[in-house]
């Protein structure tokens, strides 16, 4: 209309050749090649520095265009409503970029607070190989706690090639825990980690190698972390499963439920029965619960959701571990990468100030490509009483006297053996009546299945496999 022709062609052009640059982009380009861009810091640079130049290009066309009609010619009112006019327009370009920019610099913020593990030749390395082994804690600290334990301890054993992941539970009352031969820990301990002097002591079971690290930091060993709790903890999983542990994650657990705030919360099965949040003190004495959790499927926050997972009273620590095995396939199953940026500020905040790891920055393509690929499948293996072992008296695993070379056996035979098939049967609702606690049945590999506790209960018809646990949670 002002007749500049070739200077709106250019404009337009431009625009139009920008446009379907990035639809052929999204169309073509395999997903692993996306992910692996959007987890760069250095493409999440430029995608910031390109939307602030291009709102900022965009808006000068907008003036431009406004000044060019010469609205001086206009009357004063008309003036106005064309600057509002344009002002408006400018708004309207620079919220999206500008949300993009944002985003975008977020993401990369992120990934250098959060991923800095090392990178090279350990990376390629890790990349090609055909199982990953990521240690992951849930530790407990808190105003009403002393110290820190990690109340929460599993290991996921990821196939690289099909995305099945095996997580192996391990009871936070294990007790003689292991240490490698030669040692420090192993020289201190060597008939495992326990105190003759006081044979009761909660302060020699698993989820407090993490605080003797800390306590006693000479015994440790210097890595993969600067946290020599962790340290210990890392050595002394690695060893009693017989698996090397390539990664870590460490989560608060007072964090996480921020995590699931950030997220929208989740949508959760309690079961049948109401369950009591609070109702013993930290010295174990037992009182009023604080409020309950309604039986039936519920939408949680994220202290309800803690709450979910961490409820003792009238339960035990191995129904609680499914609780939290449980959370874990309901966060997969129930939040999309839609989720995730539409509420990423939140997220990031929350993670950024509740998770450690050493996992690099270019492991994550590969890991988000196996999450996202949509045959992700969680299994479950815990080393619980509910286990049997044809090697103790009683045939049931024993977490105080733990058959080390037993434990070995099953993860071996978990991870080497084929996955079940479709019609296995399902595992139990760990989210069902807090006092009752899932059993586990055993095969001829020795690997487990876990099975519905109930008073008439039978054995799986196929338990030489680990069982799903997305079976378990619905």
């Amino acid at each position: 209309m002002l007749r500049r022709q070739r200077t709106g062609a250019l404009i337009l052009g431009v625009f139009l050749l920008t446009l379907v640059f990035l639809v052929a982009l999204g169309v073509s380009a395999r997903r692993s090649a996306i992910l692996e861009n959007l987890l760069s810091t250095r493409v999440l640079t430029i995608i910031a520095i390109g939307c602030v130049l291009a709102a900022l290009a965009w808006m000068a066309v907008i003036v431009r265009t406004y000044m060019l009609a010469r609205p001086s010619r206009l009357a004063a009112g008309q003036q106005a409503l064309g600057v509002g006019v344009v002002v408006v327009l400018c708004l309207v370009v620079a919220a999206p970029l500008g949300f993009g920019a944002n985003l975008a610099n977020s993401q990369r913020s992120l990934l250098d607070s959060l991923f800095t593990g090392g990178g090279g030749t350990a990376v390629a390395e890790a990349i090609a190989k055909p199982r990953l082994n990521i240690l992951m804690v849930g530790s407990d600290a808190g105003p009403d706690r002393k110290g820190t334990r990690t109340d929460t301890m599993m290991v996921a054993s990821i196939d690289t090639r099909t995305s099945r992941t095996t997580l192996f539970a391990l009871p936070r009352n294990i007790g003689h825990a292991q240490f490698p031969p030669g040692s420090p820990m192993e020289e201190k301990f060597p008939d495992g980690f326990y105190d003759e002097s006081d044979p009761l002591s909660g302060n020699y079971l698993l989820n407090a190698v993490y605080a003797y690290g800390l306590e006693y930091p000479a015994l440790a060993p210097s890595g993969p972390t600067a946290d020599p709790g962790l340290n210990l903890l890392h050595q002394t999983v690695s060893y009693m499963l017989g698996v090397q542990l390539d990664y870590y994650v460490e989560v608060n657990m007072a964090g996480f439920a921020s995590i699931i705030d950030a997220l929208g919360g989740l949508t959760v099965d309690v079961g049948p029965n109401r369950l009591p949040v609070g109702g013993i003190t930290p010295s174990g004495q037992h009182v009023a619960p604080d409020y309950y959790i309604p039986a039936g499927v519920q939408n949680l926050n994220g202290e309800q959701a803690l709450a979910f997972a961490r409820s003792r009273t009238g339960s035990d620590d191995y129904t609680r571990m499914g609780r939290q095995r449980c959370l874990l396939q309901y966060i997969l199953e129930q939040k999309s990468p839609a989720d995730l940026l539409t509420n990423f500020q939140g997220v990031a905040k929350a993670t950024t100030n509740s998770v450690a790891t050493n996992l690099p920055q270019q492991v994550l393509p590969q890991l988000v490509s196996l999450a996202g690929n949509g045959n992700l499948t969680l299994e479950s293996v815990s080393f619980d009483p509910n286990l049997p072992d044809p090697n103790e008296d009683d045939g049931k695993f024993n977490t105080l006297w733990p058959d080390f070379e037993y434990m070995r056996e099953v993860v071996q035979n978990s991870i080497n053996k084929p996955p079940p098939p479709p019609a296995a049967t399902a595992a139990p609702n760990p989210s069902a009546d807090p006092g009752t606690a899932p059993t586990t049945t055993k095969g001829r590999s020795g690997s487990t299945a876990t099975t519905k506790a109930a008073p008439d209960s039978t054995e799986s018809p196929d338990a030489s496999q680990p069982q799903s646990l997305a079976a378990s949670c619905n």
